[in-house]
């Protein structure tokens, strides 16, 4: 019995070792560029907002993994885009999803995207490249 309780400790300290290592807490950058087909300029106040969310379960909130915005500052479309988010949510979530949205200053949301954007891992790769999202105006 007293040997078995070093080693039990030992192990316990290995394996607790193992559960920060870089590898756990990974991250995967998933990037692309927002755009829309309209000959709209955008208002140098505009925000686009990027989030990766978490779309497993029907008739629920998304839970949001990760999410970024980008002031415009005067530039347009296509916006280009890279957010990150932890490999370890990405691989827990059934269907991960991509959004992109475009608020004015007042935060009145302009452009959006209105189809699913599957955002997939891919074992040993640490990103993720989505293209082009086309949104669609959502006001005049």
């Amino acid at each position: 019995m007293k040997l078995i309780a070093p080693f039990a400790a030992t192990l316990a300290l290995a394996l607790s070792a193992c559960a920060t290592t870089p590898a756990a807490q990974e991250m995967v950058t998933v990037t692309g560029e927002a755009t829309y087909r309209e000959r709209i300029a955008l208002p140098p106040d505009a925000v686009m907002t990027v989030r990766i969310e978490d779309v497993s379960r029907a008739d629920a909130p998304a839970p949001v993994l990760a999410e970024e915005s980008y002031p415009a500052e005067g530039r347009q479309v296509p916006l280009p885009f890279a957010v990150e988010v932890p490999r370890a949510a990405l691989e827990g979530a059934i269907t991960t999803s991509a959004r992109v949205r475009i608020e004015d200053g007042d935060g009145r949301l302009m452009w959006i995207t209105d189809t699913r954007t599957p955002v997939t891992p891919v074992a040993g790769e640490a990103r993720i490249d989505l293209g082009t999202l086309v949104m669609v105006r959502t006001r005049d």
